[in-house]
């Protein structure tokens, strides 16, 4: 979320006031998206197979319209950028990727 605000505030003092509103956007739902990916799992673990197949599924359903509620709006708002929020949603993943990047190529950032 650090690197959205830091990203967005940069865009917005270069102007780009739109896209940065993007960004956080995107940012905030990706969030919300991984905290409930979590919190479901953990619910659909002890069930049986027909009850965690079918909780599984409404589960992707929701999580994907949850996503489309800031697509959606960048959409039909001009004071939100898509490319903003398509960054955004995929924020946490990038984080995650480069946060395993540093620490297989640089010593001091691996975990002993």
């Amino acid at each position: 979320m650090l690197v959205a605000v830091i990203g967005a505030v940069a865009l917005i003092l270069v102007g780009e006031k739109a896209l940065g509103k993007g960004l956080v956007l995107g940012t905030l739902f990706s969030i919300v998206n991984f905290v409930l990916m979590a919190h479901l799992m953990s619910l659909n673990a002890a069930s049986s197979r027909t009850r965690a197949s079918a909780a599984a599924l409404g589960s992707i359903v929701f999580r994907f319209a949850l996503l489309a509620i800031p697509l959606i709006l960048s959409l039909r708002l001009d004071s939100i950028h898509l490319v903003g929020v398509v960054i955004g949603l995929f924020m946490i993943q990038m984080t995650l990727l480069f946060d395993q990047v540093l620490r297989k190529h640089l010593p001091f950032a691996r975990n002993t």
